[in-house]
Protein backbone atom coordinates (compact mmCIF):
# COMPACT_ATOMS: atom_id res chain seq x y z
CA UNK A 1 0.00 0.00 0.00
CA UNK A 2 1.55 3.40 -0.96
CA UNK A 3 2.48 6.03 2.05
CA UNK A 4 -0.52 7.31 4.17
CA UNK A 5 -0.67 10.74 6.00
CA UNK A 6 -3.72 11.91 8.24
CA UNK A 7 -4.25 15.22 8.48
CA UNK A 8 -5.77 16.56 11.84
CA UNK A 9 -7.08 20.37 11.59
CA UNK A 10 -6.97 22.33 15.32
CA UNK A 11 -8.02 25.59 16.93
CA UNK A 12 -7.34 25.50 20.62
CA UNK A 13 -8.00 21.76 20.60
CA UNK A 14 -6.33 21.01 24.14
CA UNK A 15 -8.82 19.24 25.38
CA UNK A 16 -10.00 17.03 22.97
CA UNK A 17 -7.21 16.47 21.07
CA UNK A 18 -5.04 13.96 22.99
CA UNK A 19 -8.08 11.84 22.53
CA UNK A 20 -7.90 11.52 18.81
CA UNK A 21 -4.40 11.45 18.88
CA UNK A 22 -4.65 8.16 21.11
CA UNK A 23 -6.86 6.54 18.93
CA UNK A 24 -5.03 7.78 15.84
CA UNK A 25 -2.19 6.00 18.10
CA UNK A 26 -4.67 2.65 18.34
CA UNK A 27 -5.26 2.05 14.60
CA UNK A 28 -4.60 -1.43 13.43
CA UNK A 29 -2.65 0.13 10.79
CA UNK A 30 0.50 1.91 12.27
CA UNK A 31 2.71 3.25 9.51
CA UNK A 32 1.62 6.30 8.57
CA UNK A 33 2.22 9.96 8.66
CA UNK A 34 0.62 12.27 11.25
CA UNK A 35 -0.13 16.20 11.03
CA UNK A 36 -1.65 17.94 13.30
CA UNK A 37 -2.42 21.70 11.70
CA UNK A 38 -2.26 24.56 14.57
CA UNK A 39 -5.11 26.91 12.95
CA UNK A 40 -4.22 29.88 15.19
CA UNK A 41 -4.66 28.02 18.58
CA UNK A 42 -3.70 30.32 21.31
CA UNK A 43 -3.62 27.39 24.20
CA UNK A 44 -1.27 24.00 23.85
CA UNK A 45 -2.67 22.59 21.04
CA UNK A 46 0.71 22.25 19.22
CA UNK A 47 2.52 21.08 22.53
CA UNK A 48 -0.06 18.21 22.51
CA UNK A 49 0.75 17.47 19.23
CA UNK A 50 3.90 17.43 19.35
CA UNK A 51 3.86 14.98 22.92
CA UNK A 52 2.59 12.05 19.99
CA UNK A 53 5.33 12.66 17.93
CA UNK A 54 3.31 14.55 15.19
CA UNK A 55 4.63 16.68 12.77
CA UNK A 56 2.99 20.06 13.66
CA UNK A 57 2.66 23.11 11.09
CA UNK A 58 1.12 26.51 12.05
CA UNK A 59 -1.22 28.54 10.23
CA UNK A 60 -2.04 32.00 11.13
CA UNK A 61 -5.18 32.73 9.93
CA UNK A 62 -8.26 30.61 11.43
CA UNK A 63 -10.22 28.58 8.74
CA UNK A 64 -10.76 24.73 8.58
CA UNK A 65 -10.52 25.11 4.58
CA UNK A 66 -7.23 27.12 5.05
CA UNK A 67 -6.02 24.20 8.34
CA UNK A 68 -6.86 21.49 6.20
CA UNK A 69 -5.42 22.48 2.82
CA UNK A 70 -2.20 23.55 4.18
CA UNK A 71 -2.05 20.14 5.69
CA UNK A 72 -2.46 17.96 2.72
CA UNK A 73 -0.13 20.00 0.57
CA UNK A 74 2.36 19.47 3.54
CA UNK A 75 1.51 15.72 3.13
CA UNK A 76 4.14 12.84 2.01
CA UNK A 77 1.40 10.23 1.87
CA UNK A 78 0.23 9.03 -1.43
CA UNK A 79 -3.13 8.85 0.18
CA UNK A 80 -4.03 11.52 2.39
CA UNK A 81 -6.97 11.35 5.72
CA UNK A 82 -8.65 13.74 7.12
CA UNK A 83 -10.44 13.68 10.27
CA UNK A 84 -11.01 16.12 13.50
CA UNK A 85 -9.38 16.95 16.77
CA UNK A 86 -12.97 16.03 18.44
CA UNK A 87 -13.22 13.04 16.64
CA UNK A 88 -12.20 9.36 17.97
CA UNK A 89 -11.99 6.70 15.04
CA UNK A 90 -11.92 3.57 15.43
CA UNK A 91 -9.28 0.94 15.38
CA UNK A 92 -9.86 -0.34 11.59
CA UNK A 93 -10.26 2.94 10.65
CA UNK A 94 -7.68 4.09 8.61
CA UNK A 95 -7.04 0.61 6.99
CA UNK A 96 -10.38 0.47 5.54
CA UNK A 97 -10.45 4.06 4.76
CA UNK A 98 -7.33 3.36 2.47
CA UNK A 99 -8.24 -0.20 1.03
CA UNK A 100 -10.41 0.89 -1.70
CA UNK A 101 -7.22 2.98 -3.16
CA UNK A 102 -5.53 -0.58 -4.39
CA UNK A 103 -7.45 -0.11 -7.33
CA UNK A 104 -6.38 2.66 -9.30
CA UNK A 105 -9.43 4.34 -10.42
CA UNK A 106 -10.65 5.19 -7.02
CA UNK A 107 -9.65 8.77 -6.13
CA UNK A 108 -11.53 9.32 -2.50
CA UNK A 109 -13.34 7.17 0.08
CA UNK A 110 -16.09 8.62 2.83
CA UNK A 111 -17.80 6.92 5.89
CA UNK A 112 -20.13 8.53 8.09
CA UNK A 113 -20.34 9.83 11.88
CA UNK A 114 -21.59 8.24 15.18
CA UNK A 115 -22.28 11.19 17.56
CA UNK A 116 -21.09 10.99 20.96
CA UNK A 117 -23.66 11.58 23.24
CA UNK A 118 -26.66 9.83 24.92
CA UNK A 119 -30.52 10.43 23.66
CA UNK A 120 -32.87 9.71 21.37
CA UNK A 121 -32.25 12.68 19.58
CA UNK A 122 -28.64 12.31 18.57
CA UNK A 123 -29.73 8.57 17.71
CA UNK A 124 -32.47 10.15 15.27
CA UNK A 125 -29.96 12.74 13.82
CA UNK A 126 -27.10 9.80 13.47
CA UNK A 127 -29.23 7.91 11.39
CA UNK A 128 -31.05 10.29 9.60
CA UNK A 129 -27.50 11.70 8.32
CA UNK A 130 -26.34 8.04 7.64
CA UNK A 131 -29.31 7.66 5.06
CA UNK A 132 -28.84 11.00 3.89
CA UNK A 133 -25.17 10.28 2.75
CA UNK A 134 -26.47 7.34 1.22
CA UNK A 135 -29.66 8.93 -0.94
CA UNK A 136 -26.98 11.09 -1.98
CA UNK A 137 -24.25 8.96 -3.14
CA UNK A 138 -26.86 7.40 -5.33
CA UNK A 139 -27.53 10.34 -6.49
CA UNK A 140 -23.79 11.30 -7.01
CA UNK A 141 -23.76 13.51 -4.78
CA UNK A 142 -20.94 12.55 -2.01
CA UNK A 143 -21.19 13.75 1.59
CA UNK A 144 -17.75 14.19 2.65
CA UNK A 145 -16.94 14.77 6.28
CA UNK A 146 -14.12 16.34 7.23
CA UNK A 147 -13.58 13.46 10.16
CA UNK A 148 -13.94 11.07 7.53
CA UNK A 149 -12.45 10.94 4.36
CA UNK A 150 -9.11 10.60 1.55
CA UNK A 151 -7.95 11.04 -1.15
CA UNK A 152 -5.38 10.26 -3.98
CA UNK A 153 -2.77 13.23 -3.00
CA UNK A 154 -1.57 13.97 -6.53
CA UNK A 155 -5.27 13.77 -7.70
CA UNK A 156 -6.17 16.50 -4.84
CA UNK A 157 -3.54 18.42 -6.18
CA UNK A 158 -4.54 18.29 -9.54
CA UNK A 159 -8.10 19.09 -8.75
CA UNK A 160 -6.82 22.02 -6.23
CA UNK A 161 -7.15 20.63 -3.31
CA UNK A 162 -10.36 22.77 -1.25
CA UNK A 163 -10.07 25.78 -4.13
CA UNK A 164 -13.48 27.19 -4.82
CA UNK A 165 -14.24 29.69 -7.19
CA UNK A 166 -10.19 30.31 -7.00
CA UNK A 167 -10.47 31.13 -2.67
CA UNK A 168 -10.76 28.84 -0.31
CA UNK A 169 -14.00 28.83 1.37
CA UNK A 170 -14.66 29.75 4.63
CA UNK A 171 -16.47 25.83 5.18
CA UNK A 172 -18.10 23.39 3.63
CA UNK A 173 -14.81 22.42 1.88
CA UNK A 174 -14.66 18.49 2.19
CA UNK A 175 -18.19 18.43 0.36
CA UNK A 176 -16.76 20.86 -2.35
CA UNK A 177 -13.83 18.30 -2.58
CA UNK A 178 -16.23 15.87 -3.03
CA UNK A 179 -17.48 17.42 -6.33
CA UNK A 180 -14.33 18.33 -7.83
CA UNK A 181 -13.39 14.19 -7.51
CA UNK A 182 -16.53 13.05 -8.96
CA UNK A 183 -15.13 14.50 -12.37
CA UNK A 184 -11.79 12.51 -11.81
CA UNK A 185 -12.64 8.95 -10.52
CA UNK A 186 -14.23 6.55 -8.44
CA UNK A 187 -15.43 7.26 -5.22
CA UNK A 188 -15.85 5.15 -2.44
CA UNK A 189 -18.75 5.39 0.00
CA UNK A 190 -18.40 3.22 3.41
CA UNK A 191 -21.60 3.29 5.55
CA UNK A 192 -20.63 1.32 7.58
CA UNK A 193 -17.21 3.13 8.69
CA UNK A 194 -18.41 5.28 11.24
CA UNK A 195 -16.25 7.84 13.37
CA UNK A 196 -17.29 8.87 16.50
CA UNK A 197 -17.19 12.83 16.64
CA UNK A 198 -18.63 15.35 19.35
CA UNK A 199 -21.73 16.85 19.55
CA UNK A 200 -20.80 20.41 20.65
CA UNK A 201 -21.80 21.97 17.24
CA UNK A 202 -25.17 20.92 18.42
CA UNK A 203 -25.23 22.46 21.78
CA UNK A 204 -26.63 26.17 22.58
CA UNK A 205 -28.14 28.46 21.23
CA UNK A 206 -26.45 28.27 18.16
CA UNK A 207 -27.17 25.01 16.55
CA UNK A 208 -30.38 25.93 14.20
CA UNK A 209 -27.54 28.54 12.64
CA UNK A 210 -25.03 25.95 12.21
CA UNK A 211 -28.01 23.51 10.76
CA UNK A 212 -28.92 25.97 8.38
CA UNK A 213 -25.67 26.95 7.45
CA UNK A 214 -24.79 23.14 6.32
CA UNK A 215 -27.73 23.41 4.74
CA UNK A 216 -26.62 26.29 2.66
CA UNK A 217 -23.48 24.58 1.73
CA UNK A 218 -25.25 21.59 0.57
CA UNK A 219 -27.87 23.03 -1.57
CA UNK A 220 -25.36 25.93 -2.78
CA UNK A 221 -23.17 23.22 -4.03
CA UNK A 222 -24.50 20.36 -5.52
CA UNK A 223 -27.79 21.92 -6.65
CA UNK A 224 -27.31 25.66 -7.33
CA UNK A 225 -23.89 24.62 -8.84
CA UNK A 226 -23.24 28.60 -8.44
CA UNK A 227 -20.02 30.10 -9.80
CA UNK A 228 -16.70 28.09 -11.09
CA UNK A 229 -15.30 25.44 -9.29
Amino acid sequence: MAKISVVVPAHNEEATLSATLEALRRQDLKEFELIVVDSASTDATAEVAKAYDALVIRVDEPGSARARQAGFEAASGHIVASTEADSIPPPDWLGRLVGPFRNPQVVGTYGGLSLIGDGLAFKMAERFFIHWQRLNHALKRPIFCGANFAVRKRIFLEVGGFMWRNTLPHEGEDIRLAVKLLKMGKVVFMPDLLVATSTRSFAGPGTLRYLIRHARNYFQTYWLRYGNV
